[in-house]
């Protein structure tokens, strides 16, 4: 416990040289267990809000037209088993995304020479994650708790409450997230100070991920919603 109270701390307070040194001892099962952990206990608890949140807004949608009164009428209950199984699909899932971002941040900073393997880069991206999936989770998990809805703002869109969330607009300012953000500031001074590439050279890098990142899950989100007659 109070190795990972140091190694926490020091994600928070001094990142460079604490991620670089997970990184160089390829030290994340503790923690990754951990974030799989926080992100299931986490859809458990917010499952009964966003159940009935995502069951409104697919009964405004032209997803109502493909359903039956039943269909329709059943979509915000839900059982014990559904709830703890909604719960246990939040654990691969979130493995998964650790997995691609740890793969395209380890092939942005590899192509751009920097030294190491894909389990240094893991190792950096898992205790990082400390910060957004573990920290934000649990803060973004109370604000749904307090204020009973699961559209709950922690970056830019906090200034635009009036956007709608399967906008355009809204989709682009929800990627300035303050815990995405604070992540991937982390994760660039743990990269910078692991593989000497030099500071400046690693906030281009992380830059240009994030541009990539954020085309990518606004694309996907977008005409995804959009398919769905959302």
């Amino acid at each position: 416990m109070k190795e990972f109270l140091d190694v926490f701390t020091g994600v928070v307070d001094n990142p460079g040289p604490t991620i670089s040194r997970v990184m160089d001892k390829k030290r994340w099962l503790g923690v990754f267990i951990l974030i799989l952990l926080t992100t299931a206990i986490v859809a458990y608890l917010t499952y009964p809000i966003t159940k009935v949140e995502g069951a409104k807004f697919i009964r405004d949608s032209e997803m109502a037209d493909r359903l039956s009164e039943e269909q329709l009428a059943s979509l915000d209950r839900f059982t014990p088993g559904q709830r703890l199984f909604g719960a246990l699909t939040q654990l691969p899932m979130a493995a998964i995304m650790l997995l691609l971002a740890a793969f395209f941040v380890y092939l942005f900073f590899k192509v751009a020479g920097a030294a190491g393997e894909f389990s240094h880069y893991f190792s950096g991206v898992v205790h990082a994650s400390l910060l957004d999936m573990f920290l934000g989770g649990i803060v973004k998990a109370t604000l749904i708790a307090v204020k009973k809805t699961m559209f709950v703002h922690t970056g830019l869109t906090i200034f635009f409450p009036a956007l709608d969330f399967r906008s355009l607009s809204y989709l682009v300012l929800a990627q300035f997230d303050f815990f995405s953000l604070w992540y991937l500031l982390a994760l660039t001074l743990g990269i910078a100070h692991f593989s000497k590439l030099g500071l400046k050279k690693s906030i281009v890098i992380a830059l240009l991920y994030f541009l990539f990142k954020s085309l990518i899950f606004v694309s996907f989100s977008y005409f995804s919603m959009r398919l769905l007659g959302m």
